[in-house]
């Protein structure tokens, strides 16, 4: 099972490659804001499509849940707003590295505090060495 998770995320870390090369060229077709609506809106109806047709939750429970659950779509279209913006300037590949990056420094402290109900897990010398090694891969890869 944790085999087949991997490739999950590796299929959906394709994906996001492609996403953000496409919205990035949708949105010098059609404008930065326009071109996150269209992302979104599309995305928002397929969620919808597989709710009403797969979904086993409660839709109704969402509002009683801490507020700052409510978060991650704000922060989702925070990510795609950034992604149409900056792949036209810098590219696909420097865009992904720098959110990579934010991912990978983020998750260390959600991590070495345990917030958000995971697991804690301490920041260590390892993990702070592939921090500052991914910081050389970004301006290796930025550089003009």
């Amino acid at each position: 099972m944790n085999g087949l998770m991997m490739l999950l995320s590796l299929v959906a870390g394709i994906g996001v490659a492609a996403q953000a090369g496409i919205n990035g060229a949708l949105g010098k077709k059609i404008g930065t804001i326009e071109a996150s609506f269209i992302s979104f809106a599309i995305g928002t109806l397929c969620l919808l499509l597989l709710v009403i047709f797969f979904g086993k939750g409660n839709l109704l429970t969402t509002l009683t849940q801490p507020k700052w659950m409510l978060l991650g779509g704000l922060l989702g279209a925070i990510y795609v707003f950034a992604m149409v913006l900056s792949v036209p300037k810098i590219g696909v590949a420097t865009t992904l590295l720098a959110v990579i990056a934010g991912q990978i420094i983020a998750s260390t402290v959600i991590d070495h505090f345990g917030l958000v109900g995971g697991r804690q897990i301490p920041l260590d010398w390892q993990r702070m060495l592939g921090i500052l090694l991914l910081a050389a891969a970004l301006l290796l890869f930025y550089r003009k």
